[in-house]
């Protein structure tokens, strides 16, 4: 527990030393509960239930008692919750955080997308884009999601007044992938090449398709 809390600590003091506005900083930031369930679907049919268990012994102690819960799917969750959880299931799998993360989260859109998937599949890459602000604002109540220099087959989406973590950076890769791909995009390439984790001010990604 205490790895966890000192690198919870060391992230909210880059992200104050990068300018993160104190409000997002103090504030608890949380995310829906389907994207929960949705990750958790994904990390059970993916590690063994040795593996599993393994990996919910070394979450604090809160963490393990929301996962004996029923969340509901419009249940507010600690974003932390779902970065931890990422983190030992990937430990566990022996797997790097990043791959592992990836996978995740390219697994939740599909899961999550659900009732959704109708309208994702007729949309275009740069349409689906163009709803990532209130998209991003529909599930989380911290951060502000947007796009830049967005082109016929490319675009940047940058993430900024969230507290970025490596496990919740490596999920959002995933989502973006997945979410091009769902559209129709093909070759999907993706550079997540400025992270509040690694000094930077804010998190970016550089995504083109084809």
């Amino acid at each position: 527990m205490r790895a966890f809390n000192r690198t919870a600590l060391g992230h909210a003091r880059v992200a104050a030393s990068k300018g993160v506005p104190s409000s997002a900083m103090s504030e608890i930031a949380t995310t829906k509960g389907t994207i929960l369930n949705s990750l958790l679907k994904f990390i059970k049919a993916d590690l063994t239930p040795q593996q599993y268990d393994a990996a919910v012994a070394e979450l604090p102690e809160d963490d393990r008692g929301m996962l004996l819960l029923r969340v509901l799917p419009s249940a507010h969750v600690r974003e932390t919750l779902l970065n931890h959880l990422t983190e030992v299931a990937a430990r566990a799998k022996g797997e790097e955080l990043e791959s592992f993360g990836r996978r995740a989260g390219m697994a939740e859109v599909a899961d999550a997308v659900g009732l959704y998937r109708f309208l994702v599949i007729v949309l275009t890459p740069n349409a689906l884009l163009a709803k990532a602000s209130n998209t991003w604002s529909s599930v989380h109540n911290t951060g502000k999601m947007t796009v830049e220099n967005q082109g016929a087959n490319s675009a940047r989406i940058r993430l900024s007044d969230f507290a970025s973590e490596p496990a919740h950076c490596a999920r959002l890769t995933g989502w973006f992938v997945r979410l091009s791909e769902m559209t129709g995009a093909k070759h999907v390439r993706i550079t997540h090449d400025e992270c509040l984790t690694r000094g930077a001010h804010d998190c970016s990604w550089d995504l083109q398709w084809s």
